[in-house]
């Protein structure tokens, strides 16, 4: 369950928890699968839409945790940036992220203003610390608020070196990730539309009440049993070999 509590905190839905959105994602593909059957009267068809419908729901989340890393770490070096000048002059990272919830990247400043509340509402840095990492979900956030930890454990020593290192690191990382991903994005995307085609042909060839007929005798459920089947292994192969390699959540 690690990965799935990744891409939900990577898609901002920490609030509500992985369980929640599993919950929420069950009741919607239950409707949906329902739904199918009430149209085409096919229950195995309705079994496969309800179960493509869960997969589904878990790919857009999936997709919205990468979305969202993406755009977060493409604001980051701005960050490190304003927590460097910050340190320059003699300000610490409680007082920069106090600014940062004022004057920094807007998709970030609610973020920062929580954990401004937190440390003003007598929460512990560490504390404090854990539930961004937790609100923001990437990896680039998860290394610098573990630097601004260890930060607080040493008082300060080594902090503005370590945040230019950081910020370089980070830069080449950005760079790079963004030049395997222009690559990689449509052939995986065009993968996944061929896996979902015949789905939708089957559905269509449903409101046939022949074909229908057809589909609901055993040897019909059987066969899109089978299809279904082997569209779950196909695109978990589009997935592990068209899949990036991504660093781990480490300090998640």
């Amino acid at each position: 369950m690690k990965w799935l509590r990744s891409s939900v905190e990577g898609a901002g839905l920490a609030r509500y928890g992985a369980a929640a959105v599993i919950a929420f994602l069950a009741g919607a593909s239950t409707f949906a699968g329902l739904w199918a059957f009430g149209v085409t009267k096919v229950i195995a068809l309705g079994v496969c839409i309800g179960f493509g419908a869960f997969g589904f729901g878990l790919e857009i989340v999936n997709l919205r945790a990468k979305s969202r890393r993406r755009e977060l770490s493409s604001l980051w070096p701005e960050v490190i940036d304003s927590l460097q000048s910050a340190a320059s002059s003699g300000i610490g990272f409680t007082e920069g992220f106090a600014e940062l919830a004022q004057r920094g990247p807007l998709p970030l400043r609610k973020h920062f203003a929580g954990f401004t509340h937190r440390i003003d509402s007598g929460w512990p840095i560490e504390t404090a610390l854990d539930w961004l990492k937790r609100e923001l979900g990437e990896i680039h956030a998860d290394r610098l608020l573990e630097l601004l930890h260890l930060v607080a454990l040493a008082g300060g020593e080594g902090y503005q070196e370590s945040l230019r290192n950081q910020s370089r690191q980070l830069r080449e990382d950005l760079n790079l990730w963004g030049q395997l991903e222009s690559k990689q994005g449509w052939v995986g995307g065009t993968a996944k539309m061929a896996v979902a085609a015949p789905w939708i042909v089957v559905a269509m060839l449903s409101a046939r009440p022949e074909t229908a007929d057809i589909y609901n005798s055993p040897d019909g459920s059987t066969i899109l049993a089978v299809g279904f089947a082997v569209s779950v292994v196909a695109y978990r192969f589009i997935h592990l070999l068209g899949a990036l390699p991504t660093a781990p959540r480490v300090f998640a």
